[in-house]
């Protein structure tokens, strides 16, 4: 399985959560792809696609703000998971997988993923920026100057 995340949270722990999620469901994540990005527009909640068929390649959203919530991001990968299967939305009529499906009957889906609260989920430390000399600035602000004389001649 391969993880390519692209938010601050620490990867081993999504890897954790994400086999968790697997083993539950039965799918064997060999050659896999899961891609963690951040949601955009400040959105919140927890979103993902997925590619259906297998190896598995699964895009999770989660939101900028921390805490994330753990049982929320186990349904959408067991959601997404359910895709890779080869299931559609009219396939998934389970509390499990759906929750429009557990509105609708007013049952609770968050009882079935209460398991991963258990698991950490923490944010990996920052990385502060290395101040680049003022030096430097003028010089590469002199370069772009002069190559956009070079290109931005009279046309003929």
């Amino acid at each position: 399985m391969k993880i390519i995340n692209k938010t601050g949270l620490r990867t081993d722990q999504l890897q954790h959560l994400i086999k968790e999620v697997a083993k539950k469901e039965l799918v064997d994540l060999k050659d896999s792809i899961f891609t963690i990005i951040h949601r955009r527009g400040g959105r919140n909640g927890i979103a993902g696609y997925a590619y259906y068929g297998l190896p598995a390649r699964v895009t999770l959203k989660v939101p900028k703000e921390f805490p994330i919530d753990k049982a929320e991001l186990a349904y959408v990968t067991a959601h997404e998971l359910c895709h890779t299967q080869g299931l559609r939305h009219k396939q998934m009529k389970n509390a499990i997988y759906s929750r429009r499906y557990a509105n609708k009957h007013n049952i609770d889906w968050r009882q079935h993923y209460l398991w991963a609260n258990d698991l950490p989920l923490e944010v990996t430390s920052v990385k502060v920026a290395v101040p680049v000399p003022k030096s430097y600035v003028v010089q590469q602000k002199r370069g772009t100057s002069a190559s956009g004389r070079w290109t931005s001649g009279r046309r003929r």
